[in-house]
């Protein structure tokens, strides 16, 4: 999308691979990126935490690891997996550590929220504030980020995780209202709520609001009314076409 010189990468399923966002953003031309989740918050210490299931998941769609390295992974036990890793899990498992310690950095601002795989632990730590990479942004229950986009105040909301119905009130090993365990993550009835009353907090009529899901609202009927009770349906059918398309192609991803 291009409003006024400014160009809006809509990406996801980065899983890791961080550097293929500033290659992207650089092939598109684009100021912002927003990613709809499975960004890859793991570190060394994550593979210990990890399910095996979700372990032989993670590389199966891998494109960090090489192909014939993931060929002969995924016909191998969990065990051998592991040990693979373990020996390189910043090549093999995420980038992540490589732009928390700065020897990497995002070109451009990067608002994201949390996949279904993620590591519950490291999101908790963005969020109390040990942890930060500059031009990350978390996309939560608890914030919410504006940007100004030719002229358009795009003002972004998101909910991070899996929909996962008997999980709604199971906040798993996550210690504050974040949910999640052995290296997934889902939403839950609290964070809902939470979002909710962020939303009626800086509530503007002047401004365009993105709901920005790692789940699909075309396929959970949950984060279809919530974008109704966010007053994010009603904003799209107020702003241009440019507004429409992109508030509809992020709703709907």
């Amino acid at each position: 999308m291009t409003v006024d010189g400014k160009r809006i990468l809509c990406i996801a399923d980065a899983r890791g691979n961080l550097s293929q966002l500033n290659a992207l953003a650089r092939d598109a031309d684009a100021q912002f990126i927003i990613h709809t989740g499975d960004f890859g918050f793991y570190d060394g210490s994550s593979l210990s935490r990890i399910s095996d299931r979700t372990l032989k998941h993670l590389v199966q769609y891998s494109t960090l690891i090489p192909p014939h390295v993931r060929t002969r992974l995924n016909s191998s036990p969990v065990e051998q997996i592991r040990s693979t890793i373990e020996q390189s899990p910043q090549t093999l498992l995420s980038e992540f550590p490589a732009y928390l310690s700065g020897e990497q950095k995002l070109d451009i601002p990067v608002y994201t929220v949390w996949g279904a795989c993620e590591d519950v632990a490291i999101i908790e730590r963005f969020r109390s504030g040990e942890y930060k990479i500059h031009n990350l942004f978390l996309l939560d229950e608890a914030t919410s980020h504006l940007l100004d986009i030719g002229g358009v105040s795009l003002r972004l909301f998101g909910l991070g995780g899996a929909v996962v119905q008997h999980k709604l009130f199971d906040n798993g090993e996550g210690t504050d209202t974040i949910a999640g365990g052995l290296g997934t993550m889902w939403t839950t009835a609290l964070q809902i709520g939470e979002l909710v009353e962020t939303a009626q907090r800086v509530y503007a009529c002047s401004e365009t609001r993105i709901l920005v899901t790692h789940a699909s609202p075309g396929r959970e009927g949950l984060l279809a009314q919530l974008a109704l009770v966010l007053r994010v349906s009603d904003l799209i059918k107020l702003c241009d076409n440019f507004s429409f398309i992109f508030a509809y192609f992020i709703l709907f991803l």
